[in-house]
């Protein structure tokens, strides 16, 4: 997901807040059809927000803030969404709103510098052979 954002250049909304909630349950419908959503602990917009903040934050996944919930229903929810294809269709109606900021990718690891150098080394005298 990271590097979709990266590659399209797809910045990451702000958190959906409780009174934006109805228009997006409105654009879920409409991609989904008439499929009901789980309302469950955590709901689907805790879930949505905890997606959000890992990507504005670059937290591995069980890093994720307990606020939102477990985090692997989280995590099978943005796959689903991005494999249907309304992942995108969802970043463009909340960046709509105006409020982002870019996706924050952290490095795997620590960068690495090499460097090499020759040193000069005085030649070795032949030795006479003993033979």
């Amino acid at each position: 997901m990271t590097e979709w954002h990266v590659r399209t250049g797809t910045p990451v909304p702000a958190e959906v807040p409780e009174q934006a909630w109805p228009a997006v349950e409105e654009l879920m419908v409409a991609y989904f059809g008439c499929r009901r959503f789980a309302r469950g602990t955590p709901d689907v917009r805790t879930q949505v927000n905890g997606i959000l903040h890992r990507l504005r934050t670059g937290c591995l996944w069980d890093e994720l803030p307990a606020r939102y919930g477990p985090w692997a229903p989280a995590k099978d929810r943005q796959n689903s969404w991005f494999k249907k294809g309304f992942w995108p269709v969802l970043m463009n109606h909340l960046n709509s709103w105006g409020v982002s900021s870019p996706v924050r990718r952290e490095p795997l690891v620590p960068p690495l510098h090499v460097t090499a150098g020759v040193t000069p080394k005085p030649a070795e005298r032949d030795s006479p052979s003993p033979l």
